[in-house]
């Protein structure tokens, strides 16, 4: 029998102990105590208790790498303990194993759904959506009534309980700068991160991934898993055309529809307009006609009003082209706002920003942070594990639920 001294890190701090291991007549350990109640480690890492590993992944979540160090040493009364870069690798490894064990979860969904694993409906698979439930006429009218809204299509305007609503944000973090042999192409100087929140009258839940198809394909399994691809579903989000067309390429069989969002709309005439228009006075009092237009979905009349500007006011005619080419462009998705905010419907990708804001800005976005092309995404898996209740869940059961979360337990 021969035993070995292993070092445990605790949230008490280290904790040594004893491993044992049994050689059989072949030379080979009959029995080894240090595998089989342990997870291996890196050869020169120590392993880490449950709850060392919960404040480890908790602390990443709002702490730089060296803070969280700092004070993960102190309450463990530690002169020495975690590094920061053991600390940087344990966060990232954990991030990639939460990412592949949600990868795996969507493609089982899609898998026994008849979807491939890229997330695309084979040939052999019916699929027919849920007929659009609209908001009550009487509501609409009402609606109408209360605008001076003098037309409008009961099916543009959903019913929130029977609705999956989703929001689409992008963000890059900056990428560090790594050494590449002589000669070889240029890399990108950002990361990138999709974020989408996804909310029913069950819940709401957050999907990440370092690119757009990737998290589209996330969502498509999280809805197959939960039954709810066949409702309505709602994308916000900005004007983007690589949005777009990734959601009418993920989800060209399914009952959707886009909203441009609001927020989005007003930032781009105003950027166009003031590169457009002979200073902000101009721009400012034209902006006043223009956006009542948009407001009540008025696509036809804010372009006439673009055609019609005296050109006495304008300094760059190609912008204003180029404003009514955005406006064609995405008239499908431009509704009437007004009518919207009085039935109570949602106008705004807002909680797709607040969720990249939650899991990736806040924590990636400081001066002097850079980040590498699997440490950002997983620090933002970690991140929305946190986010979506279920980082306890990983840390105890290697598990995370792929449901919403109710909105009363949501954080």
């Amino acid at each position: 029998m021969e035993t070995k001294a292993y070092v445990i890190e605790s949230e008490l701090g280290e904790i040594t102990t004893h491993t044992h291991k049994l050689t059989g007549a072949s030379g080979q350990p009959d029995y080894d105590s240090g595998t089989s109640f342990f997870e291996p480690t890196a050869s020169r890492e120590k392993f880490k208790s449950a709850r060392m590993m919960e404040l480890i992944l908790d602390y990443s979540t709002d702490m730089s790498v060296r803070k969280a160090t700092r004070r993960l040493n102190r309450i463990r009364h530690e002169s020495q303990g975690i590094i920061a870069t053991t600390y940087r690798n344990t966060v990232e490894r954990e991030g990639q194993k939460i990412a592949e064990h949600i990868e795996k979860k969507c493609e089982e969904a899609l898998e026994s759904n008849g979807f491939s694993v890229a997330g695309e409906l084979k040939e052999d698979t019916e699929f027919t959506a849920e007929t659009s439930q609209s908001m009550p006429i009487e509501a609409i009218g009402a609606a109408m009534a209360e605008r001076n809204v003098k037309k409008a299509y009961v099916s543009e305007y959903e019913s929130p309980e029977c609705t999956v609503n989703v929001s689409i944000d992008d963000v890059g973090v900056k990428r560090q700068t790594e050494t590449r042999p002589h000669g070889e192409k240029e890399q990108p100087k950002r990361v990138n991160n999709s974020v989408i929140h996804v909310e029913s009258a069950a819940g709401k839940y957050i999907l990440n991934s370092s690119g757009l198809l990737g998290v589209l394909k996330l969502l498509l399994g999280f809805l197959l898993s939960g039954g709810l691809l066949k409702k309505q579903l709602v994308f916000f989000t900005d004007g983007a055309r690589e949005i777009h067309n990734a959601i009418s390429r993920m989800f060209a069989f399914a009952n959707y529809k886009i909203i441009l969002d609001w927020y989005h709309l007003r930032k781009k005439c105003r950027e166009l307009l003031s590169m457009a228009l002979s200073g902000a006075k101009i721009r400012n009092e034209f902006l006043k006609e223009l956006m009542p237009c948009l407001w009540f979905g008025n696509v036809d009349g804010a372009i006439k009003l673009l055609q019609n500007i005296d050109p006495k006011k304008v300094r760059n005619p190609e912008e204003i082209k180029n404003l009514i080419g955005y406006f064609e462009r995405c008239r499908d998705y431009i509704p009437n706002y007004a009518l919207r905010k009085e039935l109570g419907l949602r106008n705004s990708s807002n909680l797709g920003e607040k969720s990249n804001d939650l899991i990736v800005s806040s924590r990636q976005k400081h001066n002097g942070m850079s980040w590498s092309d699997d440490g950002s995404p997983a620090f933002a898996s970690v991140a929305a594990a946190y986010c979506n209740q279920q980082l306890l869940n990983w840390v105890y059961s290697r598990n995370i639920n792929f449901d919403f979360v109710p909105f009363d337990e949501a954080g």
